[in-house]
């Protein structure tokens, strides 16, 4: 099980060391204002469904994109609900594209 780490902090941290790794949370954090938007459009839905699907393609490609990531899937999905569920939607969406 890869280790729990805060995707703030890593990308920031990894950004000279590892552009790859930073390449793959970034595809996280973009999904992350996607899923958290206040349009519902079809950019939102994939999102969501990115982030919540047990089987198929779209599972694997979570799962892979989470590996690439250094970040575990389960970690990350849990991750990804408190920030969609989250009271300071704003505030972590300004924190996300500050990052990108």
């Amino acid at each position: 099980m890869k280790k729990k780490t805060d995707i703030f902090i890593d990308v920031d941290l990894h950004r000279k060391e590892n552009p790859e790794r930073v390449l793959f949370l970034s595809v996280i954090l973009q999904a992350l204002l996607d899923a958290t938007s206040d349009k519902n459009g079809l950019h939102k839905k994939r999102a969501l469904a990115w982030f919540f699907c047990s089987v198929g393609v779209t599972c694997d490609n979570f799962e892979m994109i989470c590996d690439h990531a250094g970040m575990d899937s389960s970690y990350t999905r849990s991750f990804a609900y408190k920030v969609i569920h989250s009271p300071n939607i704003k505030y972590v969406r300004q924190k996300i594209k500050d990052m990108l």
